[in-house]
């Protein structure tokens, strides 16, 4: 299962998770402040600054562009 580190009103967040509901891909999605803090994903995602993060199954895919990138390649398995 895909999970989502995203924040309140990020339109990347919003983006993967509108490109994951079109796949019917589930997932969990975990927003800072309510889910999260600011530590726990530097402790989570050291040296990286950007969100949405994305992890399937333990894997990191990354930021936006990564995760789109990964579903793209994907996107028939």
């Amino acid at each position: 299962m895909y999970t989502v580190y995203g924040k309140n009103e990020c339109p990347a967040c919003f983006k993967v998770k509108m490109c994951l509901d079109l796949l019917g891909k589930e997932y969990e999605y975990k927003e800072l402040d309510k889910d999260f803090t600011v530590e726990e994903f530097e402790e989570k995602f050291p040296n990286v600054l950007s969100l949405p993060q994305v992890v399937l199954d333990g894997k990191t895919l990354g930021n936006a562009n990564e995760t789109l990138k990964y579903l793209k390649e994907h996107r028939l398995n």
